[in-house]
């Protein structure tokens, strides 16, 4: 509760604080702290009901009195204060800031939406709240109604509830799926895409993904290019770190991932023996091509 404290040192005119307090002791170590900024020094404070005295050793240093503050959630004086002193903008503002606190969430979800939950989960505390809410309690309402918001909507589109789903996945399939007729939109971006960058790489590049198509392993296609095997996969490696870059054009282009199991295979070994069979017989190979 919030009290009106007047301070009176001897000789001296009055000095009105405002303290917060429920209980004796919190009010008594609020009337320290404010009384100790004042008057300076080591203090004593005793307080009797709503009135006391400061004392310095044994000498007294001021009295005190306590007046109970009225608390009210209707806004002063400013016109554009809804309750509480709040605003239409300050709400605004909370409302955004507690959606982009929160949007690892659930990426994929309408931003418009969560900040409508948000939105009704802060008004609606701050219009049932008996004592005027801080800052952090109208945050703090305003996450709890975003969190049953997307709660509410993974359960309502079939998604997991448990931490690990995202709705990345989600939006991916459904994106399409839930359409009403296919579209033939990412096949044709895609082709087009693909004939663009190719034409774009070098004849040389070129010839590398051409000779790798038509032999199906990397020593037959370096055979056809008249290249050693080494100088192929180099040459390889280059024409595929472009064709990302072109791929991913204005994006930071994607690490290579997955295995091309033609660049471990000879021909007439694909699919025979073991892995360690087959590892054990390219060290052999290499070893003579060495010797």
């Amino acid at each position: 509760m919030d009290y009106q404290l007047t301070i009176t040192p001897p000789g001296q005119p009055a000095t009105h604080r405002t303290v917060n307090g429920d209980t004796p002791a919190e009010l008594a170590a609020a009337i320290h702290r404010h009384a100790r900024g004042l008057l300076g020094g080591q203090i004593d404070v005793h307080l009797n009901d709503q009135a006391g005295t400061v004392h310095r050793g044994n000498a007294l240093a001021a009295q005190f009195t306590l007046t109970a503050l009225a608390t009210t959630l209707d806004p002063p004086s400013d016109p554009a204060s809804i309750r509480g002193g709040w605003t239409l903008h300050d709400l605004d503002q909370l409302a955004r800031q507690v959606v982009a606190n929160n949007r690892a969430w659930w990426p994929a979800g309408d931003r418009d939406d969560q900040y409508a939950a948000a939105w009704h989960g802060i008004v609606e505390h701050l219009y049932s709240a008996s004592d005027p809410p801080s800052r952090t309690d109208l945050m703090e309402a305003g996450r709890r109604a975003l969190a049953e918001d997307v709660k509410a909507t993974m359960r309502h589109h079939g998604a997991r509830r448990d931490t690990s789903n995202t709705g990345q996945k989600y939006a991916m399939y459904w994106e399409w799926a839930g359409r009403a007729a296919p579209s033939p939109e990412a096949s044709i971006i895609e082709r087009t895409a693909l004939w663009q960058i190719l034409a774009s790489l070098t004849p040389r590049q070129r010839e590398a993904f051409d000779a790798l198509a038509a032999a199906g392993d990397y020593p037959e296609a370096a055979r056809l290019l008249d290249i050693e095997d080494q100088t192929f996969r180099s040459l390889l490696g280059r024409a595929r770190g472009t064709f990302r870059h072109l791929w991913h054009e204005g994006e930071t282009p994607s690490r290579h991932w997955g295995c091309d199991r033609r660049a471990g295979t000879v021909r007439g070994t694909v699919g025979t023996g073991s892995a360690i069979a087959r590892l054990r017989r390219r060290a052999r190979t290499a070893t003579r091509k060495a010797a």
